[in-house]
């Protein structure tokens, strides 16, 4: 499957924000603010993305909920430090860090603009 990255548009022009592509199988994440060439980034498996789609949409995943780290399918970590967001995967990969705002354009667009689905991933970007 060919597939591109996309964001939230509630990121507006600013480049920073969870990012996100989905290859048929896997959902890869990163944050498109992190330009390095080696730049993090995690695989999740299909169901467990759309089991943190499902935390975010219940509101488990907003800062004020992440003082204690969460867990999401038994196999994905989220945590907030009071500076950084960190999402990590229990298979050793680095994780993946978004500032606050960077955080909540990802939460408001699932939330409120029904972006991150499987389908919205697969759909053809705009220019």
């Amino acid at each position: 499957m060919d597939s591109v990255w996309r964001k939230s548009s509630r990121s507006g022009a600013q480049s920073n924000c969870v990012e996100a592509r989905f290859d048929g199988v896997t959902v890869w994440v990163r944050n498109s603010n992190d330009v390095s060439q080696d730049r993090p980034m995690i695989g999740l498996a299909a169901e467990r993305w759309l089991a943190l789609l499902e935390r975010v949409r219940r509101g488990d995943l907003g800062l004020d909920r992440l003082a204690t780290p969460v867990r999401v399918a038994s196999e994905v970590l989220v945590s907030f430090d009071g500076h950084r967001v960190v999402v990590r995967g229990d298979d050793g990969q680095p994780g993946v860090a978004y500032t606050p705002a960077e955080w909540r354009a990802f939460l408001e667009g699932v939330r409120h603009d029904g972006e991150f689905t499987l389908a919205w991933l697969g759909e053809p970007v705009t220019p």
